[in-house]
């Protein structure tokens, strides 16, 4: 039996079933899904605007489920987001797995620039994540975008820094970019902070996104990504760090073939509890 197989089927031995239909159920039905540009400009239009009070914008995809499960803190970190937004083709197939229609895939990778160029250049930018060189690279080119307030930290610091960091700099917008989990938990204790809470503060938890601003990270060729296989792209090119994470998608495609009546029977209870 390969690596690949074994390590699949080890994520799926240690993944409670009834938790999964539970989670991958409720990160469903909590998504914000767009069928067409237009609906994806009304959204981006939603999301700039600005409100009191925090907002936080996260993403959702297999790997995300699968941590879900066994990470009660993660998946509530996630609840709780304002937007969550599909990533990837592996929530898409589980989706049509159990009759909901997917949507358009909104990627943080290409949903951010496109926010990007919609928030006011008069906003001040928190950019917290990942290191230098990539996070000076990445405030330049914000900078060139017309971005003229823009902070910057680290991603490797105690989480008690940006939260001081945040209340010194008062961003309209928080650019987390440190991977899951630690970004959605950081957002938790920016929201949660009653100093930071007074400011109209949008948080965008954002993986390696300024990786990709900077130029430190590649997309994959066009193709790659019309085809939903930019993941093969990312394991060649970076095969310690995703070789966990494919075998972890793996698990999740078997789950969501296994279980997926399961899955469709709670979207439909939540469906009724919402509407009686």
């Amino acid at each position: 039996m390969s690596m690949a197989a074994t390590l699949a089927i080890y994520f799926v031995a240690t993944t409670k079933m009834k938790k999964f239909d539970e989670i991958a159920a409720q990160l469903i039905a909590k998504q914000t899904l767009c069928d067409d540009a237009l609906q994806v400009e009304d959204l981006i239009e939603a999301i700039t605007t600005r409100h009191e009070g925090i907002r936080v914008l996260s993403f959702v995809n297999a790997h995300a489920v699968m941590r879900s499960t066994r990470e009660i803190n993660f998946f509530n970190d996630l609840m709780q987001s304002h937007w969550l937004l599909r990533d990837g083709t592996g929530m898409a197939m589980i989706m049509q797995r159990v009759g909901a229609k997917p949507g358009l895939n909104l990627n943080g990778t290409d949903f951010i620039p496109c926010l990007l160029q919609q928030v006011p250049r008069g906003w001040k930018l928190a950019l917290i994540g990942t290191q230098d060189p990539y996070l000076g690279l990445a405030a330049q080119r914000l900078r060139a975008m017309g971005f003229e307030h823009i902070s910057t930290l680290n991603g490797f610091y105690p989480e008690e820094m940006y939260v001081k960091h945040v209340r010194r700099e008062n961003p309209d917008l928080v650019l987390l970019a440190m991977g899951m989990p630690k970004q959605e938990r950081v957002a938790r204790h920016l929201a949660q902070d009653s100093q930071i809470a007074t400011h109209g503060t949008l948080i965008v938890n954002g993986g390696a996104i300024l990786d990709f601003l900077s130029g430190g990270a590649s997309r994959a060729p066009y193709c790659m990504r019309r085809w939903g296989i930019e993941w093969l792209y990312r394991l060649l090119r970076e095969p310690r760090r995703m070789y966990p994470r494919f075998c972890n998608s793996v698990a999740f495609a078997m789950l969501s073939r296994f279980h997926s009546k399961r899955i469709r029977t709670r979207l439909s209870q939540q469906t009724k509890a919402k509407n009686p």
